[in-house]
């Protein structure tokens, strides 16, 4: 019933599953971290017209990497796709491996991205555990344990194994991630529209899966210095650990500098809410800074809540 529902229904029209390339695969994976199938779609589609083949990658800079994976955040998956590109090229003559031990050989790949590549790509016998097959399994068998820890976490396998062939595992796997994502959802399911509801024994679906407290939510306050002079912009480039190699606004400390700020947002990163204020300096121009116009900004590899300052900051000039 399963299969059957998801050839009538399922999302055969995400760009990754056209011909289920092993190079399109590997970058959907990456790309699907902590992101939505919605945003990333789009921009699915420009990385494969800037880096159409694994060659293609590997051989660009890091910085038209990074430039490419603007508004996906979590630039570390970006640097470590272009690694894994090179390694593939280097180690393994541009053909993306097949085997679990392989795969977890490249940078960035670990046990949930092998499994699916080795099951997208390749149709191999893979356990495919993403947050929407996690949903659908937790469900159905009726999970109460926090799918984060180790009780949980085998419980899940177990059930899986009822629903992952011996080879083969494309079709499974691709049937269970669309359930979760179209029928099965977060917070309220719709269960009757469910091709599994007569053997799913959920008592109160819309309580599962259960995970452990989540860390307490840290707000931040930054302020950032706007440096326009001459019709460009200076900027310093990230020696990280947060935005290594990208373009940012510098920062002014913690201490509130005089005036209004010229502009502000709220963004979220990790286990914290920063807020963001962006003060206009006239002092001395730091030597560390490099200036880029409007027109070079647009191009340059910049995180996306610093390039909504910009752009936020400009726009409140033009107002006045």
């Amino acid at each position: 019933m399963l299969l059957k529902w998801h050839a009538e229904h399922g999302r055969h029209d995400l760009p990754w599953r056209q011909g289920h390339h092993p190079y399109a695969v590997l970058v959907s994976e990456f790309m699907l971290q902590q992101t939505t199938v919605a945003t990333v779609t789009p921009r699915f589609h420009d990385w494969m017209t800037k880096f159409p083949t694994l060659a293609d990658l590997a051989s660009a800079t890091e910085q038209e990497v990074l430039s490419a994976w603007e508004g996906l955040g979590y630039y570390s998956r970006a640097r470590r796709l272009h690694a894994a590109a090179k390694a593939v090229i280097k180690l393994h003559e541009g053909t993306l491996p097949t085997t679990e031990e392989d795969l977890l050989s490249l940078p960035g790949v670990g046990a949930y991205t092998a499994a699916a590549i080795r099951a997208f790509a390749h149709n191999e016998q893979a356990v495919v555990l993403d947050t929407n097959i996690i949903r659908v399994l937790a469900r159905w068998g009726n999970v109460t344990s926090a799918i984060d820890s180790s009780a949980g976490r085998q419980t899940l396998e177990a059930l899986a194994s009822a629903f992952f062939p011996d080879s083969g595992c494309r079709a499974i796997a691709s049937a269970l991630m669309d359930l979760g994502a179209m029928i099965c959802k977060a917070g309220k399911p719709d269960c009757a529209a469910c091709p599994l509801r007569t053997t799913c024994s959920a008592t109160s679906p819309e309580k599962l899966p259960k995970k452990s407290p989540r860390k307490v939510t840290t707000k931040l306050t930054e302020h950032r210095a706007w440096f326009h002079r001459s019709g460009k912009l200076h900027l310093e480039q990230s020696a990280g650990p947060r935005w290594s190699g990208l373009w940012i606004l510098p920062e002014l400390g913690t201490s509130k500098p005089a005036g209004r700020p010229l502009a502000e947002l709220t963004y979220p990163i990790t286990r914290y809410r920063v807020t963001m204020r962006l003060f206009p300096i006239k002092g001395a121009l730091p030597k560390t800074l490099k200036g880029f116009s409007r027109e070079e900004l647009s191009n340059l590899p910049i995180p996306s809540p610093h390039r909504k300052a910009i752009e936020k900051a400009f726009r409140a000039i033009a107002a006045g």
